[in-house]
């Protein structure tokens, strides 16, 4: 009797955690819908944004506006999107892991890498393999506004004239799907000009009211936007992670289930058997 207890217990406690991850489930589903919905919204005017910025650094001189300026990199700063829960599957293991992967890819020490950190597992992964985790941005995903990661960009963007860095790169997951996050690395700073076609050579931009007015609007902007843009991307992939792992938790649950209440059943029709045995036993040695 104690095992049948004992399975007994154990299925009413997978039942409880089903009930748990179905509910995590919906709750998450639910979230994916409008983070994916933001993200795809912003995708279009991102890529359009680093098409113009691009083409148009393309055409300035390198000196023309500070976060134009190349420098060889000595120093980088890495921002990093994470989250601030798990139960996300490998969500923040993969990103986590290419952060690690960056230093020998870019041949820099942990001292020549300042991490900058959005999300509370990130912070913890890496502070507790003593990488240096310069800034850590907390509780970002209360209210995801355009105007707080504004803070954060402008932030990131003194720094970067100001001399601290010489590169900025934003790491975080892609959404592609529920089932489909793939890690992306980006730099950001300095902007990438891209090759102009022959036939787009032949003019000039012209600048209203005058060109250092624009370049200090847009390209700080730009920097914003494509943050901001990260940090959609890697809520909606978190969503979308946790709802697929939530899903694969709950499908174990039953199968686990259907497993111990086999065992249970089993192990009743062997304790009746035993019952039935003994009974009979004790009917023959009476006679």
């Amino acid at each position: 009797m104690a095992n049948l207890k004992l399975i007994r217990k154990r299925i009413q406690g997978v039942k409880g955690t089903q009930q748990l991850t179905r509910a995590m489930k919906l709750v998450a589903a639910a979230k994916l819908r409008k983070s994916q919905e933001n993200a795809l919204a912003l995708r279009p005017y991102s890529d359009g944004l680093l098409e113009v910025i691009s083409h148009l650094a393309s055409r300035l001189e390198e000196g023309t506006h500070p976060l134009l300026e190349k420098r060889e990199m000595k120093r980088a700063l890495l921002l990093v999107f994470t989250s601030d829960r798990g139960l996300c599957g490998a969500f923040n293991l993969n990103v986590c892991r290419a952060a690690e992967a960056f230093y020998p890819n870019h041949g820099l020490g942990r001292d020549a890498v300042t991490l900058a950190v959005i999300g509370k597992k990130g912070n913890e992964y890496l502070g507790r393999r003593q990488y240096p985790v310069g800034k850590f941005f907390k509780d970002m995903f209360a209210d995801i506004s355009y105007d707080r990661i504004s803070r954060i960009g402008n932030e990131l963007s003194a720094e970067y004239v100001s001399g601290s860095y010489d590169a900025l790169f934003v790491l975080y997951n892609y959404f592609h799907s529920p089932a489909i996050q793939k890690v992306r690395l980006e730099r950001i700073l300095p902007v990438e000009p891209i090759a102009v076609k022959a036939e787009q050579g032949q003019f000039e931009h012209l600048f209203e009211p005058d060109r250092r007015s624009i370049l200090d609007a847009v390209f700080p902007m730009y920097v914003n936007i494509r943050v901001y843009h990260s940090l959609l991307e890697s809520v909606a992939s978190e969503m979308g992670a946790r709802m697929t792992a939530m899903d694969n938790a709950t499908r174990n649950a039953a199968d686990l289930i259907k497993r111990l209440t086999l065992l249970y059943n089993k192990a009743r029709q062997e304790a009746i058997t035993k019952e039935l045995m003994d009974i009979v036993g004790g009917a023959e040695a009476i006679r």
